[in-house]
């Protein structure tokens, strides 16, 4: 039930802590069609497509929320360390306990009255007539008022019960829609504890006898994640129908929906969130590969035990783009799945919405999930890039979702990488598998570049400038399923002209293509227009990604080309929409926050400068995001901030010396004597004296600190303990100044220069008495 359908209700829409107690179980879903007012909460469900109905049809059953009622616990028989790291190694969480299979059986088998609903209309079913506990409570078994259908929540299997000659009944240990779950120890197997789940609602015997034909290929479903399929069997219910049975493996632990602060309604911290579904996402990936779809990710089918997480109930599976009955989670199912059937994007939007359970005050109304995020979540607000990935996997349009589990893994983890790093406060670099490294660096030498005049005479600009930056800037990586990829890989790093010359040879089969047709390429276009950006040439580039775009519609890389395109052009409000637009599409990527960054430096747009902090913190090997970073804070006033982002440049970058230089010019330049202090005078004479005197620029910057602190000196008092071998005295540092404007003068690249320079020194130095 969208969002849209029912206008938000101030009594029936509330956060999601009540939403996870008040779901009922699993059942079919096409009661998510009707207009009614009926408590559909989050269980899964199914929804029936009768337009579309095949020979290929099948059932899709899912285990649903398990809560339980455990008996007293046994101790642990093994002793493991009491942590465990996830997600690549950057993400250490508390290990999960593996639960006896004994300890999980419910003393007292009763589903709850809210949670009671009839499996084949969706109506409530077995209330009492008041809703007071007091009056006496509703029948546990009985037929619909509404459709008629039968229903029955008492256990159907006992204590004792043998089941199929071989599996021995112990007791319940959860209940969803389509019944209760049943623990049972297989004789044939060492009594091995396994899991018997109805497939699908005793009271449909047809569907019965379907289920038990069509869902023996997920006894072929074997990966790691993935819980495993023993076998399927019938035994006779009290009414002596058959009933089908999945016989699946034991899992030991606790649910994503159980374990978050033992079991408080807490949410999980977002690296952890995203350190499971990393786990997870292989086995998604791993079904992708062999034509089927999960279609019921959500935090209660995903268990975390001692060793690992795994995808339990794989009732729901179906085959890509089936139809009939389609079981899912309302608010976690995705809203297409009526017209289009199962596919990998309805499966990336659980994902989405998993992760968005996982960590946001999700709202809720009638029991289920309301779709669309909470713009005012505070997590939100905390984690841009976050957001960005929730928006992107749970798009209502399938087709800007995340293409495959691949992709939107790739991103988890560059978001991973960024969130960890801020939490931290250690750089978690990674190479990206779409963007190059940065080929060069921006920005680092502005600053001390204007200081250059007491070198060469001549005025440098402060500012940065476009070309400097699109040189600079990473670029797509070739995609490689491009019928020109082996032809175009030799030319990714090359230089502009180069490239085209490669690139019309290629076109003219002067360059091996291995008989490839090299007019189907996208990627040999993209290589010329990014060469010709690079060139400067922005309107021959714009004319060819027109061309591209009337043949191949949307692409990204056209996206991404464009906003250099208009970068060049100083248009900088379509380079920020298409800089944004590409973030949208990949918010684990670096380069396009590097790309915001700078583009909003120049156009005077401080406040998106964030994105330089984003990059430099997450990657301390993009040194142009430190010095954009330094400049931005600056700029604010921060001149203490902007000092301790250029100190963890580090030692081993080339630029280590570069920005030792700019901190010192930062701490000095700028600003009026009423503004700075003896101590940032100290600091500053400090970090000059620690340089090597071989340096190139340390003498101007001497010039600099020493000039700033005689003038300084005028207005203020100061200790005269001495900087940079002076007395911090007006004498003291004419002398120094002096000393600097004569040392320079001998290295002055012109006789004009040199004279200058040496007239300074006269004027400044310390008045003479014979």
């Amino acid at each position: 039930m969208a969002e849209s359908e029912h206008p938000p209700d101030e009594a029936s829409e509330h956060r999601d802590s009540d939403a996870e107690d008040a779901g009922p179980g699993t059942r079919r879903a096409e009661a998510l069609l009707t207009t009614t007012g009926s408590a559909r909460a989050q269980a899964t469900q199914a929804l029936f497509r009768p337009d579309f109905d095949d020979d290929d049809d099948l059932p899709h059953i899912s285990l649903g929320s398990l809560s339980s009622e455990p008996q007293e616990r046994t101790a642990a028989t093994r002793v493991l360390p009491p942590v465990r790291r996830l997600g690549g190694g950057l993400v250490e969480i508390p290990r999960g306990r593996d639960i006896d299979p004994l300890e999980a059986l419910m003393t007292n088998p009763v589903v709850p009255e809210s949670k009671r609903f009839c499996w084949n209309c969706g109506r409530p079913v077995g209330r009492s007539s008041s809703g007071n506990k007091d009056e006496g409570q509703g029948a546990s078994e009985g037929w619909c008022p509404s459709c008629g259908s039968p229903y029955s929540f008492l256990p159907q299997l006992n204590p004792g019960d043998i089941v199929a000659g071989q599996y021995e009944v112990k007791g319940c240990i959860a209940h969803g829609g389509l019944g209760w779950v049943y623990l049972a120890f297989d004789h044939n197997v060492n009594d091995r504890p396994v899991v018997l789940k109805g497939l699908v609602h005793s009271g449909d015997a047809e569907a019965q006898a379907i289920a038990m034909a069509e869902r023996q290929f997920l006894a072929e479903v074997v990966h790691p994640q993935i819980v495993q399929i023993f076998n399927f069997v019938e035994h006779k219910d009290r009414r002596g129908d058959p009933v089908g049975y999945i016989v699946m493996e034991y899992i030991g632990g606790q649910s994503l929906k159980q374990h978050p602060r033992d079991g408080k309604a807490e949410k999980l911290p977002v690296a952890e969130a995203i350190a499971y579904l990393l786990e997870i996402l292989p086995a998604l990936s791993y079904l992708h590969s062999i034509g089927l779809v999960y279609n019921d990710l959500k935090p209660e089918n995903i268990m975390l035990t001692e060793d690992q997480l795994k995808l339990i109930d794989l009732g729901a599976v179906s085959r890509v783009n089936s139809f009939g009955y389609l079981y899912g989670t309302p608010g976690f199912q995705a809203p297409e799945i009526v017209r289009t059937g199962p596919t990998v994007a309805t499966d990336i939007y659980t994902v989405g919405r998993t992760l968005a359970a996982l960590t946001l005050n999700l709202r809720t109304r009638d029991g289920r999930y309301v779709d669309g995020l909470p713009d005012d979540d505070p997590v939100l607000a905390a984690h841009d890039s976050f957001g960005r990935l929730l928006r992107r996997a749970t798009d209502p349009d399938p087709r800007r979702r995340f293409v495959s589990a691949e992709e939107m893994s790739a991103q988890l983890m560059g978001v991973l990488r960024e969130v960890v790093s801020r939490e931290s406060g250690v750089p978690r670099p990674g190479l990206s598998t779409i963007f190059s490294p940065n080929r060069s660096t921006f920005g680092v030498e502005l600053l001390v570049a204007h200081t250059d005049v007491y070198l060469d005479g001549q005025v440098h600009s402060e500012r940065l400038t476009a070309r400097e930056i699109v040189t600079a800037m990473a670029v797509p990586l070739v995609n490689p399923a491009d019928v020109a990829a082996p032809v175009l890989q030799a030319t990714v790093l090359s230089q502009p002209v180069q490239t085209l010359d490669s690139l019309r040879a290629a076109r003219h089969g002067s360059l091996s293509a291995d008989d490839v047709e090299l007019s189907e390429s996208i990627e040999l276009p993209l290589m010329e227009v990014r060469a010709l950006l690079d060139l400067g040439d922005v309107a021959k580039a714009t004319r060819k990604l027109d061309d591209l775009a009337e043949r191949v519609g949307w692409q990204w890389r056209l996206v991404w080309y464009r906003a250099v395109a208009a970068l060049l052009t100083a248009d900088y409000d379509a380079a920020t929409e298409h800089f944004t637009e590409v973030l949208d599409t990949f918010p684990g990527e670096l380069a396009p926050k590097l790309a915001l960054a700078a583009t909003a430096e120049l156009a005077g747009d401080t406040d998106a400068h964030k994105f330089y902090e984003t990059v430099w913190k997450t990657n301390d090997g993009v040194i142009s995001a430190a010095f954009g970073w330094a400049r931005a804070l600056s700029a604010q006033g921060d001149r203490a901030g902007a000092v301790r982002t250029l100190d963890e440049v580090p030692a081993t970058s080339r630029h280590f010396t570069t920005a030792r230089l700019t901190s010192a010019v930062t701490l000095m330049s700028g600003r009026s004597t009423g503004e700075i202090t003896e101590e940032e005078i100290r600091d500053a004479a400090r970090r000059v004296e620690a340089l090597p005197p071989t340096e190139p620029r340390v003498l101007q910057i001497r010039a600099v600190v020493l000039g700033g602190a005689l003038d300084w000196l005028a207005d203020n008092e100061a200790s005269t303990n001495h900087i940079l071998g002076y007395p911090f005295t007006e004498h003291g540092l004419r002398l120094g100044v002096e000393a600097a404007l004569r040392n320079l003068a001998r290295v002055a690249p012109t006789q004009r220069h040199r004279y200058t320079l040496v007239d300074m020194a006269n004027t400044v130095r310390p008045t003479s008495t014979f």
